[in-house]
């Protein structure tokens, strides 16, 4: 199959067999990353208790791990999960949301992204130099603009992405104006988005849920091909799936919306009703 074709099969997977999500999430946008995970044709779960989790991860097709908002309970939470999504093979997507405001949230990360037991890497540009332990100029949650990706330094972004995917055996998954998603030997830039994107709280966590979603059908391509050697491969076209799906509906959600209210329920709308022919011709990604 071309990547392509893989991700109009991922669409078709999720949608088919409603794989269960399960979140650890930050309260500020546990809602939308639930309806959004709905909206792909997935099924969410949104349990963070530590006493529960490493059941309810036991039972799910793929976890995703947000640091935003974190706390004692959610740290305990996610290390367990994590070690239950080990135990089972299950892709787990690590947000690196806000990492570039603590060093309690960085040294967390850390020491999550050390298990190696981590599929997809995300965050926006500054959170991932963050993670790479280079200079970052993020303030709270955004990342700066001093660290945008540009025709001038997109080269070594590039490499700078492959480079920490083959170090934590991952996909890195960088959003913003230009998404940049790598792994250890390919990098993909993605122009697919809109301006009111980031006119509401929680997009970004959307669409690492959105990301997350699409990890079992990839998983599940990978599984059917024979080739374990493929992982990476899979999850780099679950990660772009996800972003050109949420590149794709901010696009069109702003063309029928008149603010921010009612682009968030277009934008939810326009997750739901993407058809597969508008995936493809409206996707805007290139091989960097």
């Amino acid at each position: 199959m071309t990547q392509k074709q893989d991700m109009l099969e991922i669409r078709k997977l999720t949608k088919d067999s409603a794989p269960l999500i399960h979140c650890i999430t930050n309260p500020i946008s546990i809602h939308d990353c639930a309806n959004i995970i709905l909206a792909a044709g997935a099924r969410p779960i949104m349990a963070e208790h530590p006493d529960e989790v490493e059941e309810i991860t036991a039972e799910a097709a793929a976890l995703m791990l947000n640091l935003g908002n974190i706390t004692d309970a959610r740290i305990a939470s996610m290390q367990r999960a994590l070690k239950a999504a080990s135990q089972r093979n299950i892709p787990v997507l690590l947000d690196l949301v806000g990492v570039t405001c603590s060093r309690l949230r960085r040294d967390f990360a850390r020491s999550l992204l050390s298990s190696r037991q981590i599929s997809i890497i995300k965050g926006n540009i500054s959170e991932i130099l963050a993670a790479a332990e280079l200079p970052f100029h993020g303030t709270g949650i955004d990342a700066g603009i001093q660290d945008a990706v540009s025709e001038g330094n997109e080269t070594w972004y590039c490499e700078t992405a492959r480079q920490l995917a083959s170090y934590f055996q991952c996909t890195v998954m960088a959003t913003g104006k230009q998404d940049l998603i790598a792994n250890a030997t390919e990098a993909f830039l993605v122009s697919n988005g809109h301006t009111a994107l980031s006119g509401i709280t929680g997009t970004g966590c959307m669409v690492g849920a959105l990301t997350a979603a699409y990890l079992p059908g990839s998983r599940a391509i990978m599984q059917r091909s024979g080739s374990e050697n493929n992982r990476n491969g899979s999850e780099t076209t679950a990660a772009l799936l996800g972003a050109i799906t949420m590149g794709l509906a901010g696009e069109r959600a702003a063309a029928v919306s008149r603010g921010p209210g009612s682009f968030q329920a277009a934008l939810l709308d326009e997750i739901y009703c993407l058809t597969d022919e508008q995936l493809l011709s409206g996707a805007r990604v290139r091989m960097a």
